[in-house]
């Protein structure tokens, strides 16, 4: 978290601010600036940021925006970033109750006449307890502790309560083989999509003022500028959303692409 004030023009901004009166701009502006609280940077990173939109602003020669757009970036980065970490932490959550429940499953149902061991494996390698009486009874005192709900919510996911018990969270019932097989056959799916519109909004929301305000306009005959694109991979990137590292068309192409297909 990291509060800062920024100056913008708030006379450009009216159309994102429309209750603004003239009378509380002028108070903005007589303070030197509006706080703005970020819950999702810290200020290095800010720093970072804030630094960085300046050559960007500079390469595209909206230099004279800067303050307008850091204000809009950050301000929708905060609603962004919300939804983004919500959408990742839902799936983290439901891929660990998932893998959870299969090693619980997987030592519930161990056949008792079988060998069974337990296995780890590190980056450089695995190592076992290949004792079966001292495996199982590691795994039970695993299962005992989520059984007893005895377990950090901070490390497995809140989600993980409801994945195994259902209605009985917040109860001392012992888990059902029925849960734990039902979630072990979760199936998670990443939040690639909802995270492309997410990104797809936020270059709507920049969008308007680039066209109102700057040189980066629309001719009549398209939605979307090859400027505009670059400008907004650049912004994407510059908030660690995109890496061009990692993408096989040009900047200015994934973003087309990913405005035609996400598009509401």
């Amino acid at each position: 978290m990291y509060e800062t004030t920024l100056n913008p023009d708030f006379n450009k901004l009216k159309t994102f601010f429309p209750n603004i009166t003239d009378a509380d701009i002028a108070a903005i502006q007589q303070a030197g600036g509006v706080p703005v609280n970020l819950e999702y940077m810290r200020e290095t990173r800010y720093l970072s940021v804030s630094e960085g939109l300046k050559t960007i602003v500079e390469t595209y020669g909206i230099a004279d925006h800067y303050e307008e757009l850091l204000y809009l970036i950050l301000k929708k980065n905060e609603q962004i970033a919300e939804r983004y970490e919500a959408y990742w932490n839902n799936y983290n959550d439901d891929q660990t109750s998932k893998e959870v429940a299969k090693f619980l499953l997987a030592y519930k149902e161990s056949n008792p006449r079988q060998h069974f061991q337990l296995v780890a494996k590190p980056v450089t390698g695995s190592v076992a307890i290949k004792d079966t009486v001292v495996a199982k009874w590691m795994c039970e005192q695993i299962y005992k502790a989520i059984e007893a709900r005895d377990f950090p919510l901070g490390v497995f996911g809140e989600k993980i309560l409801y994945d195994l018990f259902g209605d009985s969270f917040a109860t001392d019932e012992p888990i059902s083989l029925e849960r734990l097989k039902a979630t072990s056959e979760l199936n998670p799916k990443k939040p690639t999509l909802r995270v492309k519109k997410l990104y797809v909004d936020f270059c709507s929301y920049i969008k308007d003022y680039l066209i109102e305000h700057t040189r980066l306009t629309l001719p009549s005959d398209v939605s979307l500028t090859d400027a505009q694109a670059n400008f907004f991979f650049d912004v994407l990137e510059l908030l660690e959303y995109l890496d061009r590292d990692k993408i096989e068309s040009e900047p200015k192409d994934y973003i087309h692409t990913m405005i035609r297909n996400h598009t509401k």
